[in-house]
């Protein structure tokens, strides 16, 4: 703008010069006008060059300015606000038999069908990128062999339902107690079955073993060898407890099984044998559904038990560690 009023007063300049001279006296010569010629011109010139850098500062500003308001895709840097700790809890799912999906916080997950069966594996945060540059995020449930099982849209935070796109959808609703759900039947009988499991440990009856594959220790204790297509080693009859148990309850009640000084299962060259001692256990379950019950603590299952004739009540009390029920005490009349 300053350039343009120097280059105006130039030229208004140059204007007065010309009207205020007297070009018809006969006083002006060739040597006058040819002065005034050379005034004009240099006047002239130097308007012309004002006005031509006025002009190209303003192609120039018009050409930074189009630049400059040139529309550019955004460069996406997002960072998704998802992480599979958001599932950490209980879920139950919707219009189910009451199928209860547990995600923990290292983010495995465990999925106990009320009918029986089990499904797990680990959580993922997965994403899927739109042609206008946006991401739809999901929760990716993989399979222990990593395989993709599901997927679940992440919604808008806070929430305590989700949704899977899949054939037959199933949705899922968060447990907002403070109280884990009770077992289900199912996981109330694997509960029966495990205890039942480590009595029998001890009369030796458990595990089907070969009488014919002895060992026999310093001491004179005798092993028979495994033949059982399930408890080949004693890591994979402690890991079967340890399933089912707390440790407090097994150091309580069944330590002596492995690793004691005189362990009820030993490993010889890498195989499982078991202590023979024919003795009876204490427990004879009825075959038939145990009771769940709610209590001021949590939860327990009566389980009824055939005490040598006499029909009695079993209570176990169980604690619900990183999706799974284990027994925590017993109680009973022996």
């Amino acid at each position: 703008m300053k350039k343009s009023i120097i280059a105006i007063s130039l030229l208004s300049t140059l204007c007065f010069t010309a009207c205020g001279k007297d070009v018809s006296s006969s006083r002006s010569d060739k040597s006058s006008t040819a002065a005034s010629t050379t005034s004009i011109t240099s006047v002239s010139t130097a308007a012309e060059t004002v006005a031509a850098a006025v002009t190209t500062e303003a192609k120039t500003t018009q050409l930074n300015t189009e630049v400059t308001t040139e529309k550019t895709p955004a460069v996406i840097t997002e960072t998704p606000d998802y992480s599979p700790a958001d599932l950490v809890g209980e879920w139950t799912e919707a219009d189910s038999f009451n199928n209860i999906l547990t995600v923990n916080a290292d983010g495995t997950f465990s999925l106990k069908y009320e009918g029986g069966g089990t499904r797990s594996g680990t959580v993922k945060i997965d994403s899927e990128e739109h042609p206008d540059g946006s991401f739809t995020y999901w929760y990716s449930f993989y399979g222990s062999d990593n395989t993709p099982w599901t997927g679940f849209v992440c919604p808008e935070k806070p929430f305590d339902e989700i949704y899977s796109e899949d054939e037959g959808g199933m949705k899922f609703v968060r447990n907002n107690s403070k109280k884990p759900l009770a077992p289900t039947i199912p996981e109330a009988k694997d509960i029966r079955d495990a205890l039942r499991f480590a009595d029998r440990l001890i009369s030796g009856s458990a595990v089907e073993t070969d009488m014919n594959a002895e060992y026999k220790t310093d001491d004179g204790t005798i092993y028979h060898k495994s033949v059982d297509n399930v408890y080949k080693t004693t890591s994979a009859v402690r890991d079967y407890l340890y399933s089912y148990m707390t440790e407090q309850f097994i150091n309580s009640h069944y330590n002596y099984l492995i690793g004691s000084d005189k362990p009820k299962c030993i490993d010889v060259d890498g195989e499982l044998y078991i202590e023979y001692r024919p003795i009876g256990g204490i427990y004879c379950f009825a075959d038939e559904d145990p009771v769940v019950i709610e209590s001021e603590n949590g939860y327990s299952i009566n389980v009824k038990n055939n005490n040598y004739g006499a029909e009695e009540t079993v209570v176990i009390d169980v604690v619900k560690v990183n999706g799974n029920w284990k027994i925590n005490e017993v109680h009973g009349s022996f």
